[in-house]
């Protein structure tokens, strides 16, 4: 159980576009940190029209003007400030607006969305903020599996849709890039299908300088020893947002080993942190059961491990 010690939450904002992975790893985040005392609040559930609706205005889901950020900025404060609201639901299965439901703030709160970070000014109330961008072939694949499964979505309606999507996403959600703290990039390896999903993939960290990320530091000089052949890391660079970051890659091929020991330094026994279930981290799916993922797993501790050491 995740166990605060004060009245009010911490706040974690993930912000990116549809398919690039908010839901899995919103979904390895609260494994680790407890469902009691977290609240997951999807944000892509201010949508404004139901699905028909949305198409027949000529509106892709992530067009700003399909939801209702007045709405769900005034949510986020009410959340900051410890509070409840009558959050809107969307039925991403059906398309359809259900009726609100009543959430109130835990000890964490994790606001996952298209427009998290819409206007800017948002990304002040967060303690931690992570912008996911993986390589257009896999959000596309991704995005693509995820509506025909999960969505309701014939695959010829995925296909005619893309081109919207990818403008809108290029127009209003690639600019809450640079407000982020940690960006988070997954590759495909070198003569990797990119339609198979189940495969585990290299993952870019930008992680910014700035009082949310320091905690990490014991994790970032570990890696720059250069003692693991699959994490690499770049000190000091100046990213295309303009911002001083340090970039981590770990590769898709971490072996057993490396994996352990980085895990080690990111979650030590001797800090009183709750145990990890590793068997249900870096999981990419909704079961345990599923493929997991190395690198995904270590994206997953680092945001948790982030939150459990921030500073109050």
């Amino acid at each position: 159980m995740y166990i605060m010690n004060t009245n009010l939450p911490l706040m974690l904002g993930i912000v990116g576009d549809g398919g690039t992975g908010k839901t899995t790893l919103v979904r390895g985040v609260v494994r680790i940190l407890g469902i009691n005392g977290v609240t997951p609040i999807c944000l892509d559930d201010y949508h404004r029209y139901n699905r028909v609706e949305r198409l027949a205005r000529g509106l892709t889901d992530s067009n700003p003007d399909a939801n209702d950020l007045g709405l769900m900025a005034e949510h986020l404060l009410a959340l900051r400030a410890g509070g409840t609201i009558q959050k809107p639901v969307y039925d991403h299965r059906k398309g359809v607006l259900r009726p609100s439901e009543l959430v109130a703030a835990t000890g964490l709160v994790i606001a996952y969305g298209m427009f998290t970070l819409t206007p800017p000014d948002l990304a002040d109330l967060f303690d931690l903020t992570v912008y996911l961008e993986p390589d257009d072939d896999l959000r596309h694949s991704w995005r693509f599996q995820r509506d025909t499964q999960e969505r309701g979505y014939a695959a010829e309606q995925v296909l005619a849709l893309r081109p919207a999507n990818d403008d809108a996403a290029l127009r209003y959600i690639s600019g809450q890039r640079r407000y982020a703290g940690l960006v988070v990039r997954f590759h495909v390896p070198e003569g990797q299908d990119p339609h198979d999903v189940d495969l585990p993939q290299m993952v870019d960290l930008l992680l910014r300088h700035a009082p949310a990320t320091a905690p990490l530091e014991p994790f970032l000089s570990f890696i720059e020893r250069g003692d693991l052949p699959h994490a690499q890391i770049d000190r000091g660079i100046v990213d295309e947002d303009g911002r001083a970051s340090d970039r981590i890659r770990i590769d898709a091929a971490l072996d057993e080993q490396s994996y352990g020991a980085l895990l080690d330094v990111l979650w030590p026994a001797s800090a009183g942190l709750p145990e990890l279930p590793l068997t249900q981290i870096g999981v990419l799916g909704a079961e345990p059961s599923l493929s997991r993922s190395r690198s995904l797993a270590l994206v997953q501790v680092i945001v948790a491990s982030l939150l459990a050491r921030a500073p109050r």
